[in-house]
């Protein structure tokens, strides 16, 4: 048997390990997400179809996260595979034979259009009501005069892969400080949070429907809504804190409800981005829903003052707007913290330049910056 593995997040290794216990003597052969991610849809099938997959094997971090399942199982059988399987890195796994595949494939395209449908549908709705009563509603009350401030943060990030990184080390950073300040904080997320313990964490979790990016977007949003006002139902708070992310008004719905202030924790446009850089689709409802979210807060937190002046110029108040630069632990990062320990253990002299990245791989981390700032210095280790 030959199973061709697409990595497309989460841990390979694991998935390697899975694959081979389950099917010892398998020949096992990578893929790129590269090779796959340019051209339509036929010169992707001629790609995998020349590897002559018995089975196609997809590793994703976790399935409730990989929209577009559907289309996976089907790209698969097209390329000849008689077997599809996807891995996630919590254990999870879907697996279908071709012929269960090609017998289920159009009614599962035609619910999942259908509940998608229903969505955008039923999400510009909510959007024009919730609109509405921000636009009539008095401003909430920011209460100070508690022993203990319950705070509910909310996270709500519309993709896989994204437990780990600087939105976890924002996060956990914001609930330890607070603890630490004496307030009760219930945090309250749709996926695992690296660093966080899942005792301090609601799960919401997503479903992995939709027929469009922006259709799962919006039906994910209603789910993880539906979820937080449970939530707050069973534990009120005093204030709502929410990361802002792409297609989502679990604060605002929350802030309309229970008359807590709503403070949001705004890293960029999600607009732009969508434009620029990470095609979401559904530009102008995009729109209304980043001025939605910015319109509800009370305050309204930025890390420049570049992103303070382009709140200004959407016409956001100066008064809503706080500018609270990034950061680092002092305590782990310190002068005489790191370096000669690192340079020993690595065969690195003590006259040699390292440069160190901290941050993803994606333009808004500025790693091709980096990438061509290399060639001017040279000789350069990196690490």
């Amino acid at each position: 048997m030959k199973i061709v593995l697409l990595v497309l997040s989460g841990h390979e290794q694991r998935a390697l390990d899975w694959l081979q216990e389950r099917y010892p003597g398998a020949i096992i052969q990578n893929i790129s997400r590269e090779r796959l991610d340019h051209g339509n849809w036929l010169p992707r099938l001629r790609v995998l179809r020349a590897l002559h997959p018995d089975m196609f094997a997809i590793v994703t971090e976790r399935l409730v996260w990989q929209r577009g399942q559907n289309a996976l199982l089907a790209f698969g059988v097209a390329a000849g595979a008689r077997r599809v399987v996807m891995i996630d890195s919590y254990g999870a796994v879907r697996e279908e034979t071709r012929s269960g595949i090609l017998a289920g494939m159009p009614g599962r395209l035609v619910r999942e259009f259908a509940a998608s449908t229903v969505a955008v549908a039923h999400s510009e709705r909510k959007l024009e009501k919730f609109e509405k009563e921000v636009a009539n509603r008095s401003e909430a009350e920011i209460v100070s005069n508690r022993d203990s401030i319950r705070i509910a943060y909310l996270r709500s990030t519309p993709s896989p892969g994204s437990h780990a990184g600087g939105a976890a080390t924002h996060i956990t950073g914001f609930v330890n400080a607070a603890i630490g300040l004496g307030t009760r904080v219930n945090v309250i997320s749709n996926d695992y949070i690296a660093g966080l313990d899942a005792s301090r964490l609601m799960l919401v979790d997503p479903q992995p429907i939709g027929s469009t990016r922006a259709a799962f977007d919006l039906r994910n949003n209603l789910i993880f809504s539906a979820g937080v006002m449970l939530a707050l139902d069973m534990s009120p708070a005093d204030l709502i804190y929410q990361r802002y992310g792409r297609f989502t008004w679990a604060g605002v719905a929350a802030s309309l409800r229970t008359r807590a202030p709503l403070f949001l924790e705004y890293n960029g446009s999600e607009v732009w981005i969508g434009k620029h850089w990470d095609m979401s689709g559904m530009i102008p409802l995009l729109e209304r829903f980043e001025r939605l979210n910015l319109q509800a807060a009370t305050r309204i937190f930025v890390v420049s003052e570049v992103e303070r002046q382009n709140l200004l110029r959407a016409g956001i108040a100066d008064e809503k707007i706080i500018v609270n630069p990034n950061g680092v632990d002092t305590e782990a990062f310190q002068p005489g913290a790191g370096g000669e320990a690192a340079r020993r253990e690595l065969g690195i002299s003590a006259n040699e330049l390292v440069a160190g990245f901290v941050g993803t791989f994606g333009p808004w981390h500025g790693v091709l910056t980096l990438a061509e700032a290399i060639v001017l210095r040279r000789p350069l280790t990196i690490v």
